[in-house]
Formats: C-alpha cells, structure tokens, sequence
C-alpha cells in the first residue's frame, strides 16, 4: 500500500517522520525521496537484521550528498520506546512533535522466509517467533510448559481459533512424546488434527491461526500496541499524523478503538461521511481524496472511519497485502 501511505503524508510540509517499523526501508524510502524538505528521519526496528539492511539502503539513498540538511537515525528498538528514542535523539522533539509517524504491523519476508526464525508454517525450524532476538520467551516455552488453560486461552483469544480446545489438547498431549520443538511438528499435529476434526478451510488456514496466536503471546504484540498508539501521539506535532497498518481484526480493533479514545469524541460531534460536503473544511482538501469518512474529536481528527484497503490490482500481485487495513489521525 505505497501508494496510500505516500498519499497520506502528502503533507504541506513534512519536516520530520518516524518509520516506527523500518523493515526493508520500503515506505521511508520513497518518503525520503518525495519529500525533499524532510529535516529529519528516524527509524526504529526491533529486529537487527532488518535494520542492517535498511540502514545501508538509506544510507545509499543519501550517498549522493544532495541530502546534508537531513539528519536520520536507526535504532534496534521496539516501538513503544519510540519516547525515549526521541528524547535521546534531541530533547526538544518531545515539546515540538514529529509531523509523520508510521507503524506496518505486518510480518516482512526476511522473517517469513527464514526458517530459523520460526515464524514460516511451510517451513521448518525451531518454534522461536521472537520479533526481538533478545526476548527470553519462545513459541516452544508455551507449547510445552505453559498450563494447558493458558494455551487454549492463546489459541482461542490471539487466534480467533473455533477448534481451539481440540487443538489444545492434542498439543498438551504431545508433551508425553518429549513435546513440540520445530515449526514442522506443530504443522504436522495441526494438520493431522485438522484432517481429523474437518478443520476450518483447510489445515493451513487453521495452522496460521495456531501460528499467529502463538506470535502476538510472544511477543505481547497487542498490549503493546495499544501502549504504543499512545506513545506515538503524544508524540505528534499539531497537525502531525499517524498512520498505522494491520493485518488481522485483533490489530485492527485496537487501532480503531484506541484512535477514537485519543482524539475524545463528545456530545454532538458527529461523523462526517459525506466527502463531497466537506472537501473544503480544514481537515479535507481535494488533495486528500483518499479520506471520504472522518471523525472529529476534541483532540484530533480521524481521517479513515472505515479504513483504507488495497486495490485490486496489488491484492493480485501480493497475496501478503490482501488482509492490510490502513487507519490514520491526525493531532489537533
């Protein structure tokens, strides 16, 4: 969804901008080239192989020395520090705000695509599933010591998963056999159980549910997301923007409930959904088209009350992008 998020942060002016989940530098990337006024950049990722690559591709993007004006930062770390990160960086940028802020909450395929990091179901490697390398828990410490009412719990809540007590049982019992310890055992038992138990659209549908769960308990993915969301408006300068990606509902509810909580919706301030009777107010300009629905609060304005999702033309080339939902607001 490039295009949609460069449409986002087609700003009048955006000076500075916070990729908060840098990957492969994709969108910060076309950021920095769009956006020549940009007086500073920083990029945040917890996982360090990731952001070795970003960081050369950034720093190649500014080889040329037509960019000195530009400071721009890398940083191993996790999001919901993305305070102090800045603090560390210059202690005025928490008073003044950034003007952009970015999360893409999806998986990237340095991830997926190696094994050892435990995330692939088609795969096989040992079930690890930390985003950071550094992280104490792994998938396996779940699968085989955690109570058995704390992993049909992961499986039912993180996974949305309707055969979760089948499937938490058949992996609780696998424990007596020595336990699960690779991705291809827990995609062998998933399998297995799925053929058995009729399975919800093929085993494989089923297994990224089981492997989904297990990730965001990993990782705490949606406490700290929601943490997170917080952080980075605090962080927005007045008429600074967030913009956020998610991949699954249990993201997407937390994106839009957490919005609607920040901006402060009160008594008599209704939603505007009509696009073509507010073009011309201050939130909505013509060059804003991509935003038909918004919702304006106390503290800021949500331009995406339903959220943008990618055309059919990129769900044809990129079956990864198919469930992508992109929600933005906008600091008063």
């Amino acid at each position: 969804m490039l295009t949609e998020v460069l449409e986002v942060f087609a700003l009048p002016r955006l000076r500075s901008f916070v990729d908060c989940t840098l990957g492969a530098a994709g969108p910060s990337s076309a950021i920095i080239e769009a956006h020549r006024e940009l007086e500073l950049f920083v990029g945040l990722d917890v996982d360090p192989l990731a952001l070795d690559k970003s960081r050369a591709r950034i720093e190649a993007l500014l080889s040329d020395g037509s960019r000195d004006e530009l400071r721009a930062y890398t940083h191993v770390r996790n999001f919901k520090y993305i305070k102090a990160v800045l603090d560390g960086i210059d202690e005025n940028l928490l008073s003044e705000g950034v003007d952009g802020i970015f999360l893409d909450l999806g998986l990237s395929s340095m991830q997926v695509d190696h094994a050892e990091r435990g995330f692939s179901i088609l795969g096989d490697g040992p079930l690890d599933m930390r985003m950071d390398p550094k992280g104490t828990l792994k998938a396996k410490d779940i699968i085989n010591s955690w109570p058995e009412t704390e992993v049909g719990r992961i499986l039912r809540d993180y996974g949305e998963e309707s055969n979760w007590r089948f499937l938490q049982e058949k992996i609780v019992n696998a424990r007596n056999g020595g336990g699960l310890h690779t991705t291809g055992e827990l995609s062998d038992l998933v399998r297995k159980a799925s053929a058995r138990s009729g399975g919800r659209q093929g085993w494989i549908k089923t297994a990224t549910r089981v492997f989904q769960a297990l990730r965001i308990a990993v990782n705490d993915e949606l406490q700290t997301l929601e943490n997170a969301i917080y952080a980075c408006f605090d962080c927005l300068s007045s008429g600074g923007r967030l913009a956020v990606i998610s991949f699954h509902s249990l993201e997407d509810r937390i994106v839009k409930k957490t919005f609607l909580e920040l901006i402060e919706v009160g008594e008599g301030q209704e939603d505007k959904d009509d696009f073509t009777l507010y073009k011309n107010d201050k939130f909505v300009t013509e060059e804003q088209s991509w935003s038909k629905q918004i919702v304006v609060g106390r503290n800021g304005v949500i331009f995406t009350k339903r959220p943008i999702t990618p055309c059919e033309d990129e769900e044809r080339t990129s079956r990864r992008c198919r469930s992508a939902k992109l929600r933005v607001i906008q600091k008063h």
